[in-house]
């Protein structure tokens, strides 16, 4: 079974990198992730830092974040705030199940351009994040009404943007040509805040949950 970075040094690692890589990891059952530390300047898979795990079949969403890829203890979870949650809002929780922040798809706004909100477990904005482009959003919106042409859309560059305010903190791009899903999440100093565990829980969500 791998193992991650020891866990009583992962609380350090993520405070202390600006820079994560987010591999999709095929399974027959579930959909699974690593999140590495890739070598600085590339976006090639490093030594892997965390590993996720989304249930199916839920009634209620259930992505657990743990240092080994088996079932050992989690560090912390992302679960629907309420069962069939059609408004796209879901808690991320500690290993203790204290809620420590919530991610949120605006929809309505989503219509066009995908846009996401976290919140803080007070429910204080933290940070937005819209897609990127507006063309390419354009075009996957016709592709939604086409789907014969989705094989096509598959390897248009899927990216965000995290904004506070009117100013960009963060981004967040896929790493092309590659088959399996794989982003780059790079942090700037207006996140220094903002806790890690909120921010790898989302990069998880825009993968796990946008059709959601």
């Amino acid at each position: 079974m791998a193992t991650a970075t020891a866990p009583d040094a992962v609380p350090t690692a993520l405070t202390t990198t600006d820079r994560f890589l987010v591999q999709q990891v095929f399974r027959p059952v579930a959909n699974q992730y690593r999140i590495s530390v890739p070598a600085s300047g590339t976006a090639e898979e490093g030594e892997p830092l965390l590993f996720v795990k989304q249930k199916v079949a839920k009634i209620k969403e259930d992505i657990r974040f743990r240092t080994d890829d088996g079932d050992g203890p989690e560090l912390f979870r992302i679960a629907s705030k309420t069962v069939f949650e059609f408004r796209g809002r879901h808690d991320v929780l500690d290993a203790g199940g204290q809620v420590i922040g919530t991610i949120e798809k605006e929809f309505a706004r989503s219509l066009l351009r995908s846009r996401w909100i976290v919140r803080d477990a007070q429910g204080a904005e933290l940070f937005a994040a819209r897609e990127t482009s507006r063309p390419i959003a354009f075009i996957r919106r016709l592709g939604d009404l086409v789907p014969e042409a989705f094989g096509l859309l598959h390897f248009l560059p899927f990216d965000f943007t995290l904004l506070r305010g009117e100013d960009e903190v963060a981004r967040y791009r896929r790493v092309l040509p590659k088959l399996r899903d794989r982003y780059v999440l790079e942090l700037g100093p207006g996140l220094a805040d903002v806790d890690r565990r909120l921010l790898l829980a989302f990069a998880i969500a825009l993968d796990a949950l946008q059709d959601r």
